[in-house]
């Protein structure tokens, strides 16, 4: 599939004119719009409530748009309100890898399980070919000695590594996390941090929910801050999260030690 051309770079993600509304009448999104480019990094910020998880969910196919277009690679998930075929979906969303706040792993599967499991069923891999990537995934994250493991045997931290790495193992072009180190406690959340900045390095292309403002400042391209459904401020982290130019945003950031 094609990337999709937005004025001098490709789109791997391009988001516009989305707007969602909960069963209740509330509208959580309201006219967003951004693109996102091949090995750039978005982090998103933004108070509980802004709409920064739905849309993410949104992009991932987890929630449903009322209006706009999604495209992922150039092709279209939803173009003007109309969804793709199922077949189509499918094939777009193996492009996507999406990291959970928590973690998401299967109880009765070991480590190693978790992670071969889609590769086998879904593409197809080869059992020994599976095992062969889930290995140096679990070398990558810090975890080889945990493959028999079970999710319940491993801390918060662990876990949300075993996550990444399932996610790593579908080869997607694009990683959603969503607030990756929420469910964590503070000294655990080092350790996520530390395995997103290595996929940083990696030119791996992330969109990032987070409330760590330090990590979103150092780690992103570009910056999106979120508040009441719409995009307040967006552009490169140090002018939005040191220089921020809206009284929404100012309010905002008062509560972090920037």
């Amino acid at each position: 599939m094609a990337l999709l051309r937005r004025g001098n770079f490709m789109a791997i993600i391009s988001v516009q004119h989305i707007k969602k509304s909960f069963s209740d009448g509330v509208q959580v999104l309201k006219d967003i719009s951004f693109d996102v480019e091949q090995g750039e990094i978005l982090g998103i910020i933004g108070p509980s409530g802004s709409g920064k998880s739905t849309m993410l969910r949104c992009i991932a196919q987890l929630e449903n748009v009322d209006a706009g277009s999604v495209y992922v690679c150039g092709s279209p998930i939803v173009e003007n309100g109309k969804y793709a075929a199922k077949d189509e979906l499918r094939k777009i969303g193996l492009n996507l890898g999406f990291v959970f706040q928590n973690f998401n792993l299967f109880p009765h599967m070991s480590v190693l399980q978790n992670i071969t499991d889609a590769q086998i069923h879904v593409l197809k891999t080869p059992k020994a070919e599976a095992v062969e990537i889930a290995r140096k995934l679990l070398s990558d994250v810090g975890l080889s000695d945990k493959e028999n493991a079970y999710p319940c045997e491993l801390s918060g931290g662990q876990q949300q590594r075993v996550s990444i790495a399932r996610s790593l193992a579908l080869k997607p072009k694009v990683l959603l996390f969503d607030e990756p180190t929420s469910a964590l406690d503070p000294e655990l959340t080092g350790e996520i941090l530390a395995v997103i900045k290595k996929l940083a390095l990696e030119k791996m292309t992330m969109i990032v929910v987070t409330h760590e403002m330090a990590f979103a400042r150092d780690i992103s391209d570009k910056i999106i801050f979120m508040a009441d459904g719409v995009i307040v401020e967006q552009g490169e982290p140090k002018s939005v999260i040191s220089n921020p130019q809206t009284d929404r945003l100012k309010d905002f950031l008062k509560r972090f030690n920037q």
